[in-house]
């Protein structure tokens, strides 16, 4: 493994070796779900629960909003990582409510079926469902059906990226953003970062291995393709990209190889190769290498989401400017 002396000093204190088994995903479960349930909400944020049904499953979703907004706004559906295993964790919560108050739009957050119990297609399904749900509520979850991002981390990126190349086949609105935080793209897991990075802290390629044999246990090659989006075929349109890598990240390379991919087929991709960072890196919410990343991200969001209010095909669009917030949170959970 090659020496990973260059983290930046302010992610130390989160550079731990986590294991990645059955147990491990047992025992966090619970943990986690009390975790997000004590996390309160930013300051001018509110949320609410929606239960629908999937599959003869209950499938919880989550809108995170501006407070007291009445007016139709943007929507963002976040897909959280976890390996497809683990619940949102306290700082997919706190990333909701940054979305939700400085880009200002809805955010759609699944609570979707995870592994083990719930291998490939059952992730996709219920983000699917979700999505196509909040298109067809549009009007009652007061949301521009026009303006709707697709957004995930790692696993859940993984799950952004295939839905994004879905939408046409399932007959749903074209996305007009996509934003993809360190994905995992590729089940062949055959790229130089993937070789190297054995041992890394918080996430590895011998835990990425166990993770993608869990995940597609039960598929068959059809859906293998499907399921790991570098080796979807790409619709004839693909909605402007974000894609973030972290340096010191198994998957560091396929990150870079499909945004390579994505510009090819045609899409403007916006590739921000983090340095000194590791895989989950912005759960040092804190840190100033951190904010710094997040603003980007909201740039970027609002830039996609200003752009289509204005049918701005034939406009250039700048972006927004992130206002470093205090972490003041509301009363409600």
């Amino acid at each position: 493994m090659k020496d990973i002396g260059g983290i930046d000093p302010q992610l130390k204190s989160i550079a731990k070796k986590i294991p990645y088994n059955r147990l491990m995903i047992k025992l966090a479960k619970p943990y986690q779900t009390l975790a997000l349930k004590g996390t309160k909400l930013l300051e001018g944020v509110a949320c609410r629960r929606i239960l629908l049904k999937e599959n003869g499953r209950n499938l919880p979703v989550d809108i995170y909003e501006p407070a007291a907004a009445t007016e139709q706004l943007p929507c963002l559906l976040m897909i959280h990582g976890g390996a497809f295993s683990y619940k949102a964790s306290a700082y997919h919560k706190k990333l909701a409510c940054l979305y939700a108050a400085e880009v200002r739009c809805r955010v759609i957050f699944p609570d979707y079926p995870l592994l083990p119990e719930y291998p490939y297609p059952a992730a996709y399904e219920a983000c699917l469902a979700t999505l196509r749900w909040g298109i067809e509520h549009a009007q009652t979850l007061r949301i521009d059906p026009t303006r709707i991002g697709i957004a995930g981390d790692s696993a859940g990126a993984t799950l952004a990226a295939t839905l994004c190349n879905s939408t046409a086949a399932e007959a749903l609105p074209f996305p007009c953003a996509q934003m993809l935080i360190y994905p995992a793209v590729d089940a062949a897991m055959s790229t130089p970062s993937m070789a190297r990075y054995t041992d890394t802290p918080l996430w590895n390629s011998r835990s990425n291995q166990k993770m993608w044999k869990l995940y597609l246990r039960k598929a068959d090659s059809a859906l293998i393709k499907k399921a790991s989006p570098m080796h979807n075929t790409l619709p004839d349109k693909i909605p402007p990209t974000y894609m973030e890598t972290a340096e010191f990240d198994c998957l560091h390379d396929e990150g870079v190889l499909y945004a390579k991919k994505l510009r090819e087929a045609g899409a403007n991709v916006e590739l921000n190769e983090t340095k000194g960072t590791i895989h989950g890196y912005d759960s040092a919410l804190q840190t100033q290498i951190v904010k710094t990343q997040i603003a980007k991200r909201i740039a970027f969001l609002k830039k996609c989401f200003s752009c289509k209010k204005r049918n701005a095909d034939r406009v250039a669009c700048g972006g927004g400017t992130f206002k470093e917030r205090t972490w003041k949170t509301s009363r409600r959970k």
